[in-house]
This record gives C-alpha cells, structure tokens and sequence, in this order.
C-alpha cells in the first residue's frame, strides 16, 4: 500500500499485543518463581522491558501493524512467529546474561509457548470480529472506485479479498466502457460531478486510481469531490513508473517519493540485524571455530608454506576499505591480477593456484569462516552482499549498472545472491549483473525472517554441494 510509513502503526492493535506479552510473561514468572507480581525484581523489570521494546522494534521492522491491516492471514501468523523467535532470542541471552541458568527452561516453554497461542488466536478472533461487524454494516465504508485499469483493478482486488477491512465498492467511473464489470461500471468521468451530487449519501469514500499522465481530471475530480461531504484518497500509480521499492512520506509540506527503500535505513532495523549478527558470530566463534580453527590451521601449514590466514582488501557499506579474513586457500606466489591485461583473476574451476586442503576449503566454504571475526568486529554482516576484491568493483562498476548499490549495506559471509546460485566466477559480466539483482533485491526486502532463511539454505546448499563453489 501507498503509504507514509512514519504514520502507518495501528497502536490499539500493537497495545492489544503489549498486554498478551505481559499476561504470557505474568503467568511464566508466577509458574517459575511460584510469587505474585509484586516480588518482581528490578531485573525482571529490565527484562520485561527489553521484551516489549524488541516486539516493538521487530514489528516495526516487518510492518506488522500496517494500519489498514491489508496483509494476509499467513502473512500475519508468519510474522507473528518471526516475532515470537526474537522473544525466543532475548530471553536466552538475558538469562545466560544474568547468570540464572536454574530451571530457565521452564520460563521459556510457558513464555514461548502462551505467545504462540495467544497473539496468533488474537489475529484470528480480531479479523472474524472485524468480518462481523462489517457483515452487520456497523464498520462498513462504501468507496467509489474512479478509473477501471491495472491500479483500479488492483486496488478492488484488495477489498474483494480483505472482507475484515470493511470496505464495500458500490462501481467504478472510467472513460473506458468495461462490460467485464458486470454491472458494476457507472459511466464516463464526465458523469461524476452528476453522479457525486445525486449519489453522495451511496458511497463514504472516493478513490481516484488513475494514470499519473491525467493529473488535470484527477485536479477536476478532487475539485467535485472537495465540494461534497466525501472523502477523497488518490493512489499515485508511481508503480507503474518505478521498477524499485519506494516510499511516500511528507517533509514538511511536501509529498516526497522515496526511491529504493531499504529497511535497513531504519535505525531500530540496523539494531536488530547488529543484535542478531553479534550473537550468531558469537556462538559460531565459541561452539565451532573453537575446535575447526586448529583443525584447519594444521591442515593449511601441512598442505603448503604460508600464512595460514589470508587478509585481502574489499569494500564495505559505503564503499569503505575492509580487511576481509579468510583461510589462505590458494599459494603464497599467486597472482591476483593478471600481467597480460591487468585484470581481476577471479578463481575458476581446476584453477591451479589453488592447494589441495584450499579446494576442500573453498568447497565447503570453510575458507569463509574467519570472517566471523569481521562481523564481530562490525565490519560485515553474517548475510549480506558478498564482498569483492577492490580491483574487481574498480572493474565490475564500469560494466554492470547499478553495481553501488549493493554496498549501501554491510556486506555478508553469504547472501541472497550466492543461495540463488550466482556464486563463483563472475568474469562474465551477465553473470554479474545476476548477482547484483539478487543482491538489490535483498537490500530492498531485508528482513531477520529472511536472514535466517538464507542461513538455513546456505548450510543446506554446502551439505548437498554447489557446483560453482570452486
């Protein structure tokens, strides 16, 4: 939907969820300790409060609560469980955190487990309660629908598959007859200063979905219809225009579209990703590189001479300088760049600067895991877009179009791209306008939900074998 997004928060339905956090939390505390609320601690304050204010911010990183609540049922339960995965995350790392590890157990299965029955059970009775009252008439808004192609068209799917939104089209005004309608056109736009001051008590609301090249007729609409006791919602049909993700907010008395709108230029959503980076590079580093670390490093130094880490630099967020980790998989006397041409060699199959433990490595992608220690340390996110060598951006960002962009985020140990199969060799520079689509795409959908999607399929693709890890 078109809408500001700083104003698109249902607070009564967020509220109705802040309540269900602290009956879930009320009855796990009192199960768990065995004491009535008024033996809470400061600590369990703090915790309590970390658990809203992480509902908050996951919410409004997903868009949970979009005031017109247009997203489907599914939609919803997987957002809510996404949700419910973070509270998951929270209180394990708060206990741990705090040091009480006795019977922690309990506490989280009530928690968890009331959550996951009652704000689910919530969305379902709010949406039958809302089908109800419209059915009854009682929140039921008639809208008059002006123009009857692709965004009109879209617009009335919408309604028609949204029962609980309480919206009811009475027809459509459009200059084009559309016998397709079936009964449900009502005529040309010259017929709507007419029909708005006969009808006007028929309908509550005007929604003008019409091209944005007719912006005379729809200032001659808003006109009419700024005369009569009606309101007006005009759909500017940017998408049609824009082959990106957008925003329309205001600043200060001026609409203003926002072209490719990433999530993470939100504040509360970089500190999400930061949360979840940190903890995820942090129990890879204690519960795996622990032990592979060794492992590798004596299989490196038996395999071939050298370093057993290579540091190479890359471009961050922002085109910033990084040093990237990586276990050296390749012979100290290789060459990057090629003296014949002066290119990027990127590593190909059978590739004979590769050592035999580094194939392994590079197979498995466990040359990848010190970057850990990048993510760590903030310079790189655990997904994100892959980062290249410097001389390969120099060379990449002259040929493929819009190749900046995926640096406007950090860049990742794996990503969307590299899960879709555009890994490896990207000499050809198709294969590279493939990954930065991929990687575009990711920066324009990001979310914690995805993330670990992403993850999952990384681990699952290593286990099955990618023919373009070489």
């Amino acid at each position: 939907m078109l809408i500001n997004k700083d104003s698109n928060f249902d607070v009564f339905r967020f509220l109705n969820d802040v309540f269900l956090i602290f009956v879930s939390f009320y009855i796990a505390f009192v199960m768990f300790t065995g004491q009535a609320y008024s033996k809470f601690s400061l600590i369990d304050f703090w915790m309590l409060l970390l658990l809203v204010g992480a509902w908050y911010f996951c919410s409004r990183s997903n868009n949970f609560y979009d005031n017109l609540n247009t997203k489907s049922l599914f939609k919803n339960m997987i957002n809510t469980f996404h949700n419910v995965f973070v509270q998951l995350c929270i209180v394990v790392i708060f206990f741990f955190a705090i040091h009480r590890t006795s019977h922690f157990q309990q506490f989280i299965y009530i928690y968890i487990g009331l959550l996951c029955v009652l704000i689910p059970l919530e969305k379902v009775l709010y949406r039958q309660l809302m089908s109800y009252l419209h059915q009854k008439g009682i929140t039921q808004k008639k809208i008059l629908i002006i123009g009857a192609g692709k965004t009109g068209m879209a617009f009335f799917d919408i309604i028609k598959n949204q029962r609980h939104l309480g919206y009811e089209v009475v027809g459509f005004l459009d200059d084009e007859v559309k016998p397709h309608l079936n009964g449900s056109y009502l005529g040309t736009l010259e017929k709507i200063d007419e029909y708005v001051s006969t009808n006007m008590t028929e309908f509550d609301e005007v929604v003008v979905a019409l091209p944005n090249a007719a912006n005379e007729k729809i200032k001659h609409i808003a006109d009419i219809v700024g005369n009569h006791a009606v309101k007006l919602r005009i759909i500017p049909a940017y998408h049609e225009l824009i082959n990106s993700q957008y925003r329309i907010s205001t600043f200060g008395e001026f609409p203003m579209i926002t072209l490719r709108d990433e999530p993470l230029d939100d504040i509360h959503n970089r500190v999400i990703k930061r949360i979840f980076d940190t903890v995820f590079a942090l129990f890879v580093l204690v519960f795996v590189c622990s032990w592979l670390f060794p492992i590798v490093a004596v299989a490196i130094m038996i395999d071939s001479k050298g370093p057993i880490f290579f540091l190479q630099e890359r471009w961050g967020r922002k085109n910033k300088k990084i040093k990237c980790y990586k276990f050296r998989s390749m012979y100290t006397h290789s060459k990057d760049v090629s003296e014949k041409d002066g290119k990027y060699q990127q590593a190909k199959k059978n590739d004979s600067r590769i050592t035999k433990v580094g194939r392994i490595l590079r197979k498995t992608n466990l040359d990848e895991f010190p970057q850990f220690i990048n993510v760590l340390f903030g310079d790189m996110s655990v997904i994100g877009p892959r980062p290249h060598p410097t001389p390969l951006n120099v060379e990449s960002k002259l040929v493929v179009d819009n190749y900046l962009v995926r640096h406007l985020v950090k860049p990742g140990i794996s990503g969307w791209a590299q899960v879709n199969g555009f890994r490896g060799d990207t000499s050809d520079p198709n294969s590279m306008r493939e990954r930065v689509r991929c990687d575009i795409w990711y920066i324009e959908n990001w979310s914690i939900l995805l993330d670990i999607r992403i993850i999952f399929l990384t681990v699952w693709g290593t286990v099955r074998g990618d023919k373009n890890a070489f």
